[in-house]
């Protein structure tokens, strides 16, 4: 619990900063349609993995997980032109998160293939505070309950 606190303490940080990023609006409607397919696969997957989680069935859960560390869609359907536009319009940071929750997925993955139900919890945790990091400062457009 203390590492979902610390954790998440960045988020609170950032809330508080001021002005809201723009994020994914300024993207093209091939992208955002793209992303959006994403998404709801992400969706879908953290819902399964949770439900798994709960059961103590880890096996799902590694393969989940590591389609979400590969991504549902995104990656393999970009063109080389999306992927620049992508490289031009979305800031770092939003990339740097983007990267890490991925990374987790992977984390996440391995750990339920040892079925270590601590290290499986502190990363789907992980991940879900990454979640509301990203929709919190870049998708408030879509997420109002994030607006001030």
């Amino acid at each position: 619990m203390k590492k979902f606190f610390w954790g998440m303490l960045p988020v609170a940080v950032m809330l508080q900063a001021g002005e809201p990023v723009k994020g994914v609006e300024g993207l093209s409607g091939d992208i955002r349609g793209l992303l959006s397919q994403e998404m709801l696969q992400i969706e879908k997957g953290m819902h399964s993995i949770f439900s798994n989680m709960v059961r103590g069935d880890y096996d799902p859960i590694v393969k989940t997980a590591t389609q979400i560390q590969d991504s549902f869609i995104f990656k393999r359907k970009l063109t080389p032109a999306q992927r620049k536009e992508l490289k031009g319009a979305l800031p770092k940071a939003f990339i740097a998160l983007d990267r890490s929750f991925h990374e987790t997925a992977g984390e996440l993955a391995a750990a339920a293939e040892f079925g270590d139900k601590e290290a499986v919890l502190e990363s789907y945790t992980a991940m879900a505070g990454k979640c509301v990091q990203c929709h919190s400062t870049y998708a408030v457009h879509r997420f109002t309950g994030f607006s001030e």
